[in-house]
């Protein structure tokens, strides 16, 4: 069984990041539409986070009823604002505001989230750049547990094509030279596919966990990337039952205390870039 523990790499790499942010001035403005349970919890995260490296962030809440049009005024004043060095929106938002068109209106060298089609863009060609937070933590635990160069050859499942994770991810990780398979929605049979991964990753955010030992095979990796929320006692939860699957595999990130701790990271870790590449650093 690997002994990876997601929240002491997540201070381990904010204790490396404080040094670097020392006597800088850096700004973080997290834009978020009220309404989304998870989405509170992580804000939450993310500014305390900030404050132990020395980042200064804000927090820029909306009520629901905010339009698209507004969340763009917003943007185009951070963009043009000099003191502001990273941009993000919290997703989700309400059906009603046009999240790509926000997402796209911040400045590439300023989208932390690394959202923007700029930057998943760079990330399809391999080119330096702003990357997806969540995608770039799962890459962080996948090195401690195996070592990156060790993808190579790997049989990879990713369940759920988001533009936020799945698909930044499979493109990431083809660069490593895995072999990936991508499910979502609509795959058939999706067990059989699990069930010959060395590595799953699985990020639905299923209102039930659902992945149990059937669905994996001896000795597998598993990420658990989803955060959901018992509508009768509130606990939160992700896509797998942990305790079904802990035994039977070599690996698997809990939740809470699991992958949301290296999204936090690697959002600060690129707000520290996005200084650098304002500055030409």
């Amino acid at each position: 069984m690997l002994n990876i523990d997601c929240k002491n790499l997540k201070q381990e790499g904010l204790l490396e990041l404080k040094e670097k942010v020392k006597d800088k001035n850096i700004t973080l403005k997290i834009i978020q539409v009220a309404g989304d349970k998870a989405s509170d919890v992580y804000i939450k995260n993310k500014m305390k986070a900030s404050t132990l490296v020395g980042i200064n962030a804000e927090h820029i809440l909306f009520n629901p009823s905010v339009t698209t049009n507004e969340l763009l005024e917003t943007v185009n004043k951070l963009n043009n604002d000099k003191s502001v060095n990273g941009i993000m929106l919290q997703l989700p938002v309400p059906s009603h505001i046009d999240a790509s068109k926000v997402i796209n209106e911040i400045n590439p060298l300023k989208d932390v989230d690394g959202l923007t089609n700029e930057n998943l863009g760079r990330i399809i060609n391999n080119i330096q750049g702003l990357r997806p937070c969540t995608a770039e933590g799962i890459l962080t635990i996948l090195d401690k547990a195996i070592g990156l160069n060790n993808l190579s050859g790997k049989d990879i499942v990713i369940i759920g094509a988001s533009k936020l994770i799945g698909l930044p991810l499979l493109h990431m990780l083809l660069h490593y030279e895995a072999t990936v398979t991508m499910c979502h929605i609509k795959t058939k049979d999706l067990k059989a596919k699990t069930k010959n991964a060395d590595i799953i990753i699985t990020a639905t955010g299923s209102k039930t966990p659902f992945i149990d030992k059937d669905y994996i095979k001896e000795g597998v990796i598993v990420i658990d990337v989803s955060i959901a929320f018992d509508e009768k006692t509130g606990q939160m939860h992700g896509d797998v039952l942990y305790d079904e699957v802990v035994d039977k595999a070599s690996f698997v990130t809990p939740v809470p205390g699991g992958v949301g701790q290296l999204t936090v990271l690697e959002l600060l870790n690129n707000t520290y870039k996005a200084y650098e590449l304002q500055n030409n650093k």
